[in-house]
């Protein structure tokens, strides 16, 4: 009797191991990744009068209405961004004064000044402004600071430089809106200012001939979030509806370059910049893009053919593969380069400027590798901390934004990256995630800084090395209060925003899904679940890949990838649960799709 009870006890418990290895299994992640549920559990009622409003599918519909996007009319204007959608420029504060102070300057042959910054963004509005009232036959000049000899903005050495120049006007983009002593220093030598940015303020407003920048207080214009191309794009648009307004085009027999022209710019700037793809800036990135994929201008086809790139401009080609290239004359070279590149007429000289530019790439990635090499030796022995604070007196300052970036996106915790700059100072960049607002933190600790500014992501400052303990001690205390107020908590993993049947993966879902495009900073790719399919044919290709096939609702199959998963090995016996990004690409038959797999778990 004993011998059946121990048989019997040992069958239950080699039963219960099975059930605990079964359990374990069905919820094992393929990449040890956590799966959150969508937060927003749409109304069936409201997402079947959505869908039938705009003709789509009930998953569609279910989608758009996770992001916010439930009203019938609001969701068709953001699937069909066009420019009737975007705001009349006049609306922003001092636009006025800034349109009437250019023309005085144009028609009375001024010395005007076009001072941007070094970065996509500054550089891409400079040529904006400048290329505009070049064709109106302005004396216009440019000009754009080196980071190691001028620095930012205004500073001792570039006021001097305006004013020996002989300037009349100067006009501000991607920078200005935190300035108090250039103004005034300018005017005691008769310049005036205009300021264009799209930076936050200061705790006071500098005072220019106008400060055209959506964030400043009062300012009605409705959308905030413009870069700075943007902005520089509403400014051209406004004086060109003056122009018009007076016949000034017929009167000097000269022909109208449409403010459309720039689009192109504008779009890079905004996806360089990591402004969101939402309201204006989603309609200025579509149409930018259509221009850059119809006819591309001399000096961005340079670029782009010394990059090897093939296929349609996206924002990711932008993110990765242009931003990155124009940048790094701004960090390590000479930023002049960049702004005779997207000016540049000619396909011969966009070439060798390109190839340039690329040779900087590379050097500005090697002192990058460098400096990321002895920031991680840094972090290494520190203890951890709300915030990330590192100091390297004698790195690189044009590398030490990127640093700061990585080793936010690494640690999930917001990030400043400082170096010396000067006898007596350090100067650096703050970086955090979306659910760290760094500027905020900065703005707690202002008594210690010599000057600071940017947006809540990303932020540039500097202060004296003697408050350097003080100021970690203050940001480390106020980056504490100021993460996670999403209410997230910052918890990492993968989010799914819907989910499908099986059945409902058809071709026709995936070409809805591409409508939210362009993705980008803001609006996202959409991540996909789908519940128990099995798999077929799995493949591992290029010794790094994994690809197999999806069945489809239709009865056909779609191809999936994994990249970098080949040490993934399915069972095709078992179903799985799939999170995954839909693509679309040109084929020989036309427009197809495939999925690019985020992982997998077993199916419960």
């Amino acid at each position: 009797m004993a011998q059946t009870q121990t048989a019997a006890q040992a069958a239950n418990i080699d039963r219960r191991t099975v059930m605990e290895e079964r359990t374990d299994t069905s919820q094992r992640s393929l990449s040890n990744q956590q799966w959150h549920d969508p937060e927003h559990q749409p109304c069936e009622t409201g997402v079947r009068a959505l869908s039938r409003a705009l003709g789509i599918t009930p998953e569609f519909g279910c989608l758009l209405a996770a992001r916010g996007l439930e009203d019938p009319e609001a969701a068709h204007d953001f699937l069909n961004p066009h420019e009737s959608q975007l705001h009349p420029p006049l609306l922003m504060a001092d636009m006025d004064v800034a349109v009437r102070r250019i023309l005085r300057g144009v028609e009375n042959y001024e010395k005007i000044l076009i001072f941007g910054d070094y970065d996509v963004d500054g550089t891409a509005g400079a040529v904006i402004l400048y290329s505009y009232l070049k064709r109106l036959g302005a004396r216009v000049f440019y000009y754009i600071p080196h980071r190691i000899t001028d620095g930012y903005s205004f500073t001792e050495s570039t006021l001097k430089k305006v004013v020996d120049w002989g300037v009349d006007l100067v006009i501000t983009t991607d920078h200005g809106s935190t300035e108090m002593e250039a103004p005034e220093a300018l005017k005691r030598h008769g310049i005036d200012l205009i300021i264009t940015d799209h930076h936050h303020l200061g705790p006071a407003k500098p005072r220019a001939v106008a400060l055209v920048n959506p964030h400043q207080p009062g300012c009605p214009y409705p959308f905030k979030d413009l870069s700075a191309a943007g902005v520089a794009y509403k400014v051209i648009g406004a004086l060109d509806e003056h122009l018009e307004g007076i016949n000034f085009w017929n009167r000097h027999g000269l022909r109208r370059t449409p403010p459309g022209y720039f689009l192109d710019l504008v779009a890079l700037a905004t996806v360089a910049d990591m402004s969101p793809l939402l309201g204006e800036n989603r309609v200025l990135v579509k149409l930018g893009l259509e221009l850059l994929n119809s006819k591309m201008r001399p000096g961005l086809s340079g670029l782009v053919r010394e990059s090897r790139i093939r296929g349609p401009i996206t924002p990711n080609t932008i993110t990765f593969k242009l931003a990155p290239k124009i940048n790094a004359l701004g960090r390590v070279g000479d930023p002049r380069v960049g702004m005779r590149l997207l000016l540049s007429h000619s396909f011969t000289e966009s070439r060798r400027l390109a190839r340039h530019v690329m040779d900087t790439n590379r050097q500005r990635q090697k002192i990058e590798r460098e400096v990321y090499q002895r920031a991680m030796t840094l972090m290494e022995a520190m203890p951890e901390e709300p915030a990330t604070i590192l100091v390297g007196l004698d790195w690189h300052p044009g590398v030490i934004g990127s640093i700061a970036s990585r080793i936010a996106f690494q640690t999930h915790r917001p990030t400043v990256v400082l170096t010396r700059q000067g006898e007596q100072e350090l100067g650096g960049s703050a970086r955090g995630g979306k659910h760290h607002n760094v500027l905020g933190a900065l703005q707690a600790c202002q008594a210690l800084l010599n000057r600071f500014g940017g947006h809540r992501n990303a932020a540039g400052l500097a202060l004296l090395r003697k408050n350097l303990d003080a100021f970690s001690q203050d940001f480390q205390a106020a980056a504490g209060r100021e993460c996670f107020k999403d209410g997230t908590g910052g918890g990492e993993g993968l989010r799914i925003e819907t989910w499908i049947e099986p059945k409902a993966l058809t071709t026709r879902f995936l070409e809805e899904l591409n409508l939210l495009s362009p993705f980008g900073y803001g609006n996202p790719e959409p991540v996909i679940g789908v519940r128990g399919f099995m798999v077929r044919e799995p493949v591992v290709f290029n010794s790094r890949h994994l690809r197999f096939q999806l069945p489809c609702g239709n009865g056909g199959h779609l191809d999936a990838y994994a990249w970098d998963h080949s040490d993934w090995e399915l069972n095709c016996s078992q179903r799985y649960d799939i999170a995954f990004m839909p693509q679309m690409f040109s084929g020989a038959n036309g427009p197809e799709a495939q999925v690019k797999v985020l992982d997998l778990k077993y199916a419960e």
